[in-house]
């Protein structure tokens, strides 16, 4: 008896979850680092409003310091820029 031709339904392998492993992969590592990002954005956010020595009380972290001057100075220039112009 002989076996009947059919048409593979994924040319090149790409219904094999094998083969899907690295991208997946990789994309959960990019959606990791999209999440950390946001999250950090979100603390620089709430804490902008506390002062230098406040933050360094609480322990917060270097970036998170130099994040939340960085805000305050661009409201700064922003609410300068409005009064000058």
């Amino acid at each position: 008896m002989e076996s009947q031709w059919t048409l593979d339904p994924a040319p090149g392998g790409a219904g094999n979850p094998l083969h899907a492993s690295p991208w997946r992969a990789a994309w959960t590592a990019w959606r990791q680092a999209v999440q950390a990002r946001r999250a950090g954005q979100r603390t620089a956010t709430a804490l902008h409003e506390l002062d230098e020595h406040v933050l360094r009380d609480i322990g917060a972290p270097d970036w998170l310091l130099l994040e939340t001057e960085a805000r305050r100075q661009l409201a700064l220039q922003r609410q300068a820029h409005w009064l000058w112009t």
